[in-house]
């Protein structure tokens, strides 16, 4: 019935031979000034003389249970080079006592600070700390970073965003993310329901009453999206820990880390270009994981790169690492293996560069923010006109082509698009499909087949030209559109594909939505006036891709992009105008700037994990139906974690089943219900057996967005818990 654990990638090691012996330590508390203690873990170098620099990290995610074996991978790793890592609970999480408030909020940020002056004053501390983490801890860490503590002398950030409300999971293009903000939102209700870890963990007083604790915390706990759904536009709420609000507050170095089938990678860009500190970044095909196990792959020895780092920024070590270029970027090769929803591994080659790409200055101005130096004009473009039914290297002459062409796209146009997170398993089904689906229900403007005359021109020794073939672009499609709307409130989605030559494939390379009531502002939106015509302007996604000569180029415009996003509340027919004084265009950036072209990447490599038993594995199921009669489609996704057992006898098992339903033609249709499980049992039958389910529903009624939440949990086949919340909130 048992098995081992889920066996690591077959080219990832486990080493056990490190420069230093270890310790670690689990019952750590640090004493906050408002007297709340704080659980941690410590991995640290056995009892020198020496004195060490800290990894800090700093995470919501309960360090006794649901982080421990990827915390033991690499945290335990970084200790074996010279380093203390140190594992912390928010406030109000796992085993540290108090609270939890809400994501990123001031508390958060004033605690990281103490715990900061609290490792400054340890025996083993040489003073500086560096602040690691991917996503939630990605995201602090860039934040306390901008508060500029004195003994902060490195961030390493991964999978995380420099502006809260344009670029995370609450908002996209000014549009609600119908497939991402409730389903994150319930996968915080339910891990802030679990109790405490029974095992002295530090934090909580050993011998506390953790049934009490853990019944104040479940008594004021609050469903997220309270906070998310109250702030629709882009306020105060969101400017806090966005630090594009000022770049030039962050001086520490930074390591950033992004990946194509995250929904994070454009930040990365953005940092990039704006931070003014000394700063490298990783960007490959990966979903939301560690480089060293993410899928899409390759994966790369993401921990020795980091140690690396470390080496060079903390110790100065003359390890060469300041030789390294600033970018590394994974140069996709788009072909029609890429439209699966699983893929393993995506075809490309890493390069790497020093020259920066630049960042449209449409962020900059949609989101109040005062303008930056921006090379943006300088970098080569490949321009193309959108003129009737196609994509055009030069504006349209022709007088006798129709000068608007209006479109109204069917509520399910989105269903190709996967998932706006790709969460970076293995075999989860999330990834764009073939794009055929979508662009049929959308207005296509397609190109002539790419020829050799947009290819790199070189001179050989001989002087002879060569044409490669293959088109490189690096950098942000951007398109400017001429629209008018019969409906104050719309929304539009702009992808831009690439057909294969052979197959007439559509393949995703990048996209961008824009809720065109936000075309000026994110945080001060404006009805449209009827029929009025706009220039919009719509960044796509990053990208960093090889086109081979043949293919063609495909933009689609629709009106809706379900389930990315939620439908705007009226049907809304949009109009292109084709303006010969003011033409419709995308700009395609092309990678022109010199680069060096290899894989200098070890192959990944880990420290052992803990032992846990396998007692169901994961599975996933991505399925779609259709009622022709009623002329609904659904969207069924079953995510079910499976169950493991680790070795203090907790069991923790976690599902969840979601469903995405609207009407072909009724944007009011539209409906989200997510029903999560989750056991956890310790064999020891006088601890914890905890059963908690949640479900929750969104829906909207009259431009008022409904959101229930029901939270159900049992301790010992007893109800110890129940609470529904059925929220309200006007649509802005």
């Amino acid at each position: 019935m048992q098995s081992t654990a889920k066996t690591l990638k077959e080219n990832c090691s486990i080493r056990t031979d490190f420069p230093y012996e270890l310790d670690k330590l689990t019952t750590v508390t640090i004493i906050l000034d408002d007297g709340i203690q704080l659980a941690a873990n410590i991995w640290m170098p056995k009892s020198t003389n020496e004195k060490f620099t800290t990894i800090l990290e700093y995470i919501p995610y309960r360090k006794a249970d649901w982080t421990s074996r990827r915390d033991e991978l690499r945290l335990k790793y970084f200790s074996g080079f010279g380093y203390v890592a140190l594992r912390v609970d928010i406030r109000g999480t796992g085993n540290s006592q108090g609270i939890f408030d809400d994501e990123y909020s001031p508390q958060e940020q004033s605690d990281a600070l103490q715990i900061l002056k609290w490792i400054q004053n340890q025996t083993w501390s040489n003073g500086k700390v560096v602040i690691y983490g991917k996503s939630w801890g990605g995201f602090n860490g860039l934040q306390v970073g901008v508060l500029q503590p004195k003994n902060l002398v490195g961030i390493i950030s991964a999978y995380s965003t420099d502006d809260r409300y344009s670029d995370d999971i609450h908002y996209y293009g000014g549009c609600l993310p119908a497939q991402e903000a409730l389903a994150w939102s319930t996968q915080m209700l339910i891990w802030l329901s679990i109790p405490p870890h029974p095992t002295y963990q530090g934090g909580i007083d050993r011998d506390s009453d953790l049934e009490k604790i853990w019944k104040g915390r479940l008594e004021q706990l609050v469903p997220l999206d309270t906070y998310w759904m109250k702030h629709q536009t882009r306020d105060k709420y969101w400017r806090h820990g966005s630090v594009c609000e000022d770049y030039s507050k962050i001086s520490c170095p930074v390591l950033l880390i992004g990946g194509y089938a995250d929904l994070y990678t454009d930040p990365v860009f953005r940092l990039m270009t704006r931070l003014t500190c000394p700063k490298r970044a990783i960007i490959g095909p990966w979903g939301h994981q560690w480089p060293d196990s993410a899928y899409p792959g390759p994966q790369i020895g993401f921990l020795q790169e980091v140690v690396a780092w470390l080496d060079y920024h903390t110790k100065g070590a003359e390890n060469g690492y300041d030789k390294k270029e600033m970018f590394s970027v994974y140069r996709l090769h788009p072909n029609v293996e890429d439209v699966s929803s699983v893929i393993h591994e995506r075809k490309g080659e890493w390069i790497h560069f020093n020259q920066l790409p630049s960042f449209p200055i449409e962020h900059d101005e949609r989101n109040g923010l005062p303008p930056t130096n921006n090379d943006e004009q300088a970098d080569e473009k490949i321009v193309y006109y959108v003129s009737y039914q196609s994509l055009q290297r030069q504006p349209s002459v022709n007088e006798e082509l129709p000068k608007q062409m209006s479109f109204l796209s069917p509520q399910i146009t989105g269903m190709a698009g996967g998932n706006y997170l790709g969460y970076g398993a293995a075999n989860l089904p999330t990834n764009p499909i073939d794009q055929r689906l979508d662009d049929g229900t959308s207005l296509c403007f397609d190109s002539l087949p790419l020829t050799e005359q947009y290819g790199i021109i070189t001179l050989s020794e001989t002087f002879q030209i060569i044409f490669f073939e293959f088109v490189d672009l690096f950098g942000f499609p951007r398109v400017r559109l001429n629209l008018s709307s019969n409906s104050p409130d719309a929304l539009i989605c702009v992808r831009l594909n690439m057909i294969d030559e052979k197959s007439s494939v559509s393949i995703l390379l990048a996209r961008g939505i824009l809720n065109l009531t936000h075309y000026k502002s994110h945080e001060h939106p404006e009805k449209l006036n009827v029929d009025q015509v706009y220039p919009i302007d719509v960044t796509l996604s990053g990208l960093c891709v090889s086109l081979p000569i043949g293919c063609r180029l495909r933009l689609s415009l629709s009106t809706s992009y379900w389930p990315i996003v939620w439908p705007s509340t009226n049907l809304s027919v949009l109009t292109i105008h084709f303006d010969q004084s003011l033409p419709c265009v995308l700009q395609l950036p092309r990678l022109t700037r010199e680069y060096s072209l290899r894989n200098d990447f070890a192959l990944p490599e880990v420290a052992p994990s803990i032992p846990v038993n396998v007692l169901r594995n994961s599975s996933n199921q991505r399925q779609r139906f259709v009622d022709e009669i009623r002329q609904f489609v659904t969207l069924r996704t079953t995510d079910d974690d499976g169950c493991i057992e680790y070795p203090d006898g907790l069991r923790f098992d976690e599902s969840m089943k979601s469903l995405y339903q609207i009407q072909m033609i009724d944007p009011q249709s539209a409906r989200v219900e997510i029903e999560r499980n989750l056991k956890y049992y310790f064999s020891d039958a006088s601890s914890f057996q905890v059963d908690i389910q949640t479900k929750s529903t969104m829906y909207e009624e009259s431009s008022v967005f409904h959101v229930k939440h029901q939270l159900n949990i049992q301790n010992r086949h007893q109800e110890f818990f129940k609470k529904d919340w059925h929220l309200q909130f006007p649509r802005v």
